[in-house]
């Protein structure tokens, strides 16, 4: 009886541990200013078997207007992007249609010679399925907005983990390392 006992109880501790590790967090690299070493280490090489989805709010926007452009903070910030994803060889830019959000992707798919992909905000499931069906193991770059960044967040890893980004922060990158659905590595950087 005591052998079942401790046999069980092992069998617990080896269950708790295993899903305590598989639940774990994302890797959250904060900077501010995303170095070579940084881009060297974390957005090269990119894992085989994955397609890499690069995530991010659309940079700082004036409050003028029903659809604000960028302020100049949000033009230097939309070129610091440019140059952040020039080693990489992106496969597709997608954008919200949107001044603050085109204007925001508009530098990095240039320098790629890229068009921009256009997506309805609410269409995340759509976005990703056609990304699945057509880009495997590509390297896509989705600019959103605080409350359509999270849903791609979510969709990608199977949680509801991520909430809406604050309105007064525009400076996180999400690479999301995507085997399937649900099984995906994610890093958060902050720059």
């Amino acid at each position: 009886m005591k052998i079942q006992f401790n046999l069980i109880l092992f069998t617990c501790i080896c269950i708790i541990g295993v899903s305590t590790l598989s639940c774990q967090k994302e890797t959250i690299v904060e900077t501010e200013i995303i170095t070579e070493t940084i881009i060297d280490t974390v957005f090269i090489p990119k894992p085989e078997n994955v397609t890499r989805f690069i995530l991010i709010r659309h940079a700082e926007k004036s409050s003028i207007g029903t659809d604000p452009n960028l302020t100049s903070e949000g033009d230097v910030r939309a070129e610091n992007i440019a140059h952040i994803l020039s080693k990489i060889e992106l496969d597709l830019v997608y954008s919200t249609n949107f001044n603050r959000t085109l204007q925001t992707a508009m530098p990095t798919a240039n320098d790629q010679g890229l068009s921009i992909t256009n997506y309805e905000g609410l269409d995340h499931d759509q976005v990703i399925d056609d990304i699945l069906e057509n880009t495997i193991e590509g390297k896509i770059l989705i600019v959103g907005h605080s409350n359509t960044t999270p849903n791609f967040l979510n969709t990608l890893t199977g949680t509801l983990d991520y909430t809406d980004i604050p309105e007064d922060e525009f400076d996180n990158l999400f690479i999301v390392d995507l085997r399937s659905i649900g099984d995906s590595d994610v890093i958060h950087l902050k720059y």
